[in-house]
């Protein structure tokens, strides 16, 4: 799944929350003091004033200064080079060259990435476990790349794991049952936590980190876990944010804070796979069923039962399952952020939006209960134009590739074991693009992916009807990454984060009380990008939002 695929990328932008030690505070020291310098027939490459360490650092430790330098080249050039420690990195921009990374080629992957750092220090795979990925050369393709087709199905590792993902999130079978999980439990948490006619004041991040995060977890993992490890979502957020040092590979003993963290909540998701593995009946319906209390969701069933059956260790089920709960909410809960603060600061946007969300409401005939179809719910032009843009303006990681065999770009020849990487920020922030005379590609325009288009009645009456059209082109847009490694929950990803804003615009009266900083401080400014997690995936926002609650259904 791509932010999986990208976790280096989003490890790295959280470093500024840790120390960074003089050599890197002399390093930085030096500033932005250039933007290229260009060596003879090769891409132009940004300064590096200390050769191989000074981008190195700041990629890693100031990740925000890097990617403004890096996003200044690329308006020179469509290819930028520079070294992270020994490896050379081409920074890729361009439809053409972003199609290249997204073809279906084996020429390049990312498969490398997991083996030298996801595999062993996140799904704690043991070495052997890894070297059967290692070995494996015919890629995720449903075809094996040349010269592997001699290998069996049951040895093509890289498929099998894709698949198993792919298959179990990305259908709609398999889909449906998480997102009306999902809708219950949402619908029926606002209930029992507000209380109806009265107003209540509530931190908006909060909402998200725990209400909404809950209910995103249970859909896919089921209501058990919870009930094994009360303190699930505590664990979760505390591995989350060291997960960054753990990638660091320093010594327990010297700083043994982030392996207490990640010990924490691993215990939890190995009592969650324990459990759910022993009290399923594996000859009973469940085990073909798309959700089952147990395991929740079939994905999570099937990527267990794939990695066992595959002859993996145990502990690499529950480093899997760690990483899915990574995945699933990592980049979701920021974006659902972003998305109420848009709505809830513009009473105007508010009401179109609760509009549009009240045509998606259906009667049951037998019983009269009144419910929000999600189906109809996620193509709701206006929902999805503001779901695109809060995407577009706050996802920030660079897509990453290694480079299997020489490729060409723009006349250049990159050579095997170097690394692409396409920032995210400099297509989804292009003017050309995305821009347009009374709306930057910098700001939110709830409409900009919206064009109106006549439609007339039985009666002759003629009404202009909203229409969802991309304003720019998929390879100017890849918040979910691209090609065949395209993230497989980004269908589920829209249910919930649509379904969360269904669910609040309907049920109560909101109004904003106030900004406050992250220490709970009142704010002089509303919320931005919070740059310390630039090149991290979903950028949250730096400021809190307190709201005013009113439930009226």
């Amino acid at each position: 799944m791509e932010p999986l695929n990208n976790l280096g990328a989003r490890l790295r932008g959280m470093a500024e929350h840790y120390g960074s030690g003089p050599l890197v505070a002399t390093v930085l020291a030096l500033g932005a003091v250039g933007v290229f310098a260009v060596p003879w027939k090769s891409p132009p490459s940004l300064l590096d004033p200390i050769p191989f360490v000074f981008n190195t650092i700041q990629f890693v430790f100031n990740n925000q200064r890097f990617m403004n330098r890096a996003i200044k080249a690329l308006k020179n050039a469509p290819l930028a080079k520079f070294y992270l420690f020994s490896t050379p990195v081409f920074l890729v921009s361009g439809p053409q060259n972003i199609q290249t990374i997204f073809a279906r080629s084996h020429k390049v992957g990312s498969e490398a990435i997991f083996e030298q750092n996801v595999f062993p220090i996140l799904y704690r795979m043991p070495k052997e476990d890894i070297r059967r990925f290692a070995q494996d050369k015919s890629g995720r393709g449903r075809r094996p790349a040349p010269g592997t087709e001699h290998l069996p199905l049951e040895s093509r590792y890289w498929l099998g794991y894709e698949r198993v993902h792919s298959e179990y999130l990305s259908r709609t079978q398999h889909l449906q049952p998480m997102a009306e999980y999902f809708r219950e439990r949402m619908s029926q948490m606002l209930d029992e936590r507000y209380a109806l006619g009265e107003w209540t004041t509530a931190s908006l991040i909060d909402f998200c980190r725990r209400q909404v995060a809950e209910c995103s977890i249970g859909a896919v993992f089921g209501p058990r876990i919870f009930e094994l490890n009360p303190e699930l979502l505590d664990g979760f957020w505390d591995f989350d944010s060291n997960i960054f040092v753990l990638t660091l590979a320093i010594p327990k003993w010297l700083n043994p804070g982030p392996y207490r963290a990640q010990e924490r909540f691993y215990a939890m998701m190995h009592k969650y796979v324990e459990a759910a593995w022993a009290d399923l009946d594996w000859n009973g319906p469940a085990a073909d069923a798309d959700w089952e209390p147990n395991f929740g969701a079939r994905v999570s069933r099937e990527v267990v039962k794939w990695i066992k059956e595959s002859g993996f260790h145990d502990q690499v089920a529950v480093g899997a399952m760690a990483m899915l709960v990574f995945a699933l909410i990592s980049n979701t809960i920021p974006t659902t952020m972003w998305v109420i603060l848009e709505i809830t600061k513009d009473p105007s946007l508010l009401q179109a939006v609760r509009k549009e969300v009240a045509t998606t409401y259906v009667t049951d005939p037998e019983t009269g209960t009144r419910t929000i179809d999600v189906e109809k719910l996620v193509v709701q032009p206006l929902l999805q134009s503001i779901f695109t843009e809060a995407l577009r303006l706050h996802m920030n990681f660079n897509l990453m590739r290694n480079v299997n065999e020489p490729i060409t770009m723009d006349g250049f020849t990159l050579p095997k074991g170097s690394m692409l990487q396409a920032p995210m920020l400099a297509a989804h922030y292009d003017e050309a693009a995305w821009g347009s005379s009374e709306h930057p590609a910098s700001e939110f325009w709830a409409e900009r992916h919206i064009k109106y288009e006549k439609e007339t009645d039985e009666t002759g009456n003629a009404t202009l009807k909203r229409v969802f059209v991309m304003a720019g082109r998929p390879s100017s847009y890849f918040p979910f990454g691209g090609g065949q490694q395209i993230c497989p929950g980004r269908h589920f990803s829209k249910h919930e984060i649509l379904t969360t804003i269904a669910l609040l615009v309907s049920k109560f009266d909101i109004e904003p009380v106030g900004w406050t900083k992250l220490d709970g401080w009142p704010s002089d400014r509303p919320a931005q990008n919070d740059g310390r997690y630039s090149g991290s995936g979903a950028m949250p926002p730096d400021r809190d939002l307190k709201i005013r609650l009113k439930r009226l259904l």
